[in-house]
């Protein structure tokens, strides 16, 4: 249980005060820990402050005012371990430095959006930082009821990372506030399955830069047979991946165009239609488009499925040895990306008093120094291998986001992609018959 304990409590310290990491556990055993050198397996040089202590702002007495911060779980830093006393403590330093009491407000994820609005038109909103996904924050971004953090403060200069600053940002604002990154969005592998049929295995084809579309078709036709699959998937998750290995957007964010029909989508729609049709590499779900698929892997019944980093608890006791890669890139990609299509950060509403206050204080509440060594050492705890281990590393490297579900086009591909994976329509058929409402459906959300 050391392993699931440990891990438990890095999510909490993560999740506390980043307000971006989707972590959660699903397993009750243990995962073999990879020994790491942090020192020379860290990346803070591409995360800018992660791993260094952060220089502390400037007090500014604020005369015993309550600072709120809102999110759908409490935050409130508990204590009780050498890790979690760290965070306690720099609260009560913060605390004392501003002259302020920090108080967390929680409400329903579904009931954020109307809370904030009512108390913004009520010329007092409920709290001044609150936690948004993508989708709420466009929403509100909107109707202009959010203070970008670029209108108080300049970029350059502030503790955020550039890849967390480049997550939070809608529109060309940053909105979105966090400490570090976190985000998977990969292939799980069978390994012990690719051994036994002779196959290379997917890391030392990734490593070389030869992990395709290509080799991943080749080991998934040399892996189904009989009732053994190559891969299971998720027809409405495989496309985002098919079109962001292939070097495409869903939706070009800087003018707003929906891509599903561009020759690079067209391409990975193709693709994805023969994986389904023409080779019947991918075992076929039996009512649940989003458990079946992992259920099968899990099951050993398929060789390949997308995954998180967050799944790979519930996978410690699997019968067999398995891996974690990148999905595999397209033929128009130069290297392989981690594709993120929603996001989660704290927001500062429009209404709140010193606004740049506010965010100094979120600041002055990080434990910066520990925040890579943190994320990085869950990272050890769950992988499996170095070879995970590693890939995971990589990966927060090569985050690309593109928050197309955040302009209401989720719902619209759903027919779509059942269509191409059934083989009911060509791509080319469906896309033109989903593509007017998609783009309706981005402009009228602009308008």
């Amino acid at each position: 249980m050391k392993a699931l304990k440990l891990s438990m409590l890095l999510c909490i310290v993560l999740m506390m005060f980043v307000g971006l990491i989707a972590c959660s556990s699903d397993g009750t055993g243990t995962t073999d820990e990879v020994e790491i050198n942090s020192d020379e397996e860290g990346n803070g040089d591409e995360e800018g402050n992660e791993g260094e202590e952060v220089e502390q702002n400037q007090a500014v007495d604020l005369d015993g005012r309550v600072i709120r911060i809102a999110n759908h779980w409490d935050m409130t830093p508990p204590g009780g371990t050498e890790l979690r006393d760290m965070i306690v403590d720099r609260h009560a330093e913060v605390e004392e430095k501003y002259n302020i009491t920090i108080e967390y407000v929680e409400v329903t994820y579904d009931e954020k959006v109307s809370t904030l609005t009512n108390s913004i038109l009520a010329n007092d909103p409920f709290a001044d930082l609150v936690s948004l996904s993508t989708a709420q924050t466009a929403a509100l971004v909107k109707e202009e009821y959010l203070i970008p953090v670029n209108e108080f403060a300049d970029l350059n200069e502030i503790a955020v990372p550039k890849i967390s600053q480049e997550l939070g940002t809608m529109d060309d604002q940053f909105y979105m506030i966090g400490s570090t990154v976190n985000h998977s969005g990969g292939l799980f592998y069978n390994k012990t399955m690719f051994e036994q049929a002779g196959l290379p295995d997917p890391y030392e084809l990734q490593e070389k830069g030869e992990w395709t579309w290509d080799a991943m078709l080749e080991a998934a036709k040399e892996l189904t047979s009989g009732e053994q699959f190559g891969m299971s998937a998720d027809h409405n998750a495989l496309p985002l991946f098919l079109i962001s290995s292939n070097d495409e957007d869903i939706l070009d964010i800087s003018n707003l165009e929906v891509k599903i029909d561009s020759p690079k989508a067209t391409e990975a729609l193709e693709f994805m239609a023969a994986l389904y049709n023409e080779h019947r590499v991918i075992k076929p779900n039996e009512g649940d488009n989003y458990e079946d698929p992992k259920r099968y892997f899990t099951e050993g019944l398929t060789g390949m499925v997308i995954g998180f980093s967050w799944e790979m608890e519930g996978r410690a006791d699997l019968p067999f040895d398995w891996g974690y890669v990148y999905f595999p890139k397209g033929p128009q990609a130069d290297d392989y990306i981690v594709p993120v299509n929603s996001y989660e950060g704290l927001t500062i509403p429009i209404g709140v008093e010193d606004p740049e206050i506010v965010y100094q204080i979120w600041e002055d509440l990080q434990v910066w120094e520990i925040l890579e060594d943190e994320r990085n050492e869950w990272f050890e705890i769950i992988s499996p291998n170095m070879e995970t281990y590693n890939t995971l590393i990589d990966m927060q490297n090569n985050v690309i986001p593109n928050y197309w579900p955040a302009y209401g086009l989720e719902e619209a591909f759903y027919e779509m992609n059942e269509n191409i994976a059934e083989g009911v329509e060509s791509p080319s058929q469906a896309v033109a018959k989903v593509k007017g409402e998609a783009q309706s459906l981005v402009d009228e959300f602009t308008k």
